[in-house]
């Protein structure tokens, strides 16, 4: 069986992720990848992802808050364009995709899990954090 693409392993992040935020009182990772994955294979990119979102959360809400219209705080952000931006600005600051295929993969998963609106808003905040942080790998 195929490893996970990284388009895929980004979806599979996103809903662990996701499922870790709506309800923080839930620990056991491994049953969340069993249900998402289904018993799919999957290279290291996926836990990268996940490992790396949980373990730098603050500082990624810091970015996210640094960017924030004024008056806007990051409870405001609706959980799932929070859990899209935490893994764009990831991938982001760690180089691990030029910052197009970031943008672009958080887009599609903003159509996919949420709505127009919310992918306009994340498509803003991360053109935002690239053109001030200069995070442009290409």
């Amino acid at each position: 069986m195929a490893n996970l693409t990284r388009h895929e392993a980004r979806q599979a992040a996103f809903q662990i992720l996701f499922a870790l935020e709506k309800d923080p009182q839930n620990n056991n990772i491994d049953d969340l990848y069993d249900i998402v994955l289904e018993g799919k294979d999957f290279d290291d990119y996926l836990p990268r992802l996940i490992n790396g979102v949980l373990g730098t959360k603050s500082e990624l809400d810091e970015q996210i808050t640094a960017h924030l219209a004024d008056g806007w705080a990051i409870n405001r952000i609706n959980k799932a364009d929070l859990v899209i931006l935490r893994l764009a600005i990831y991938e982001l600051t760690n180089q691990l995709v030029p910052y197009k295929v970031a943008i672009d993969e958080a887009l599609i998963l903003a159509k996919t899990f949420a709505d127009e609106d919310d992918r306009k808003f994340v498509n803003g905040m991360l053109k935002n954090f690239v053109l001030v942080d200069g995070s442009t790998t290409e």
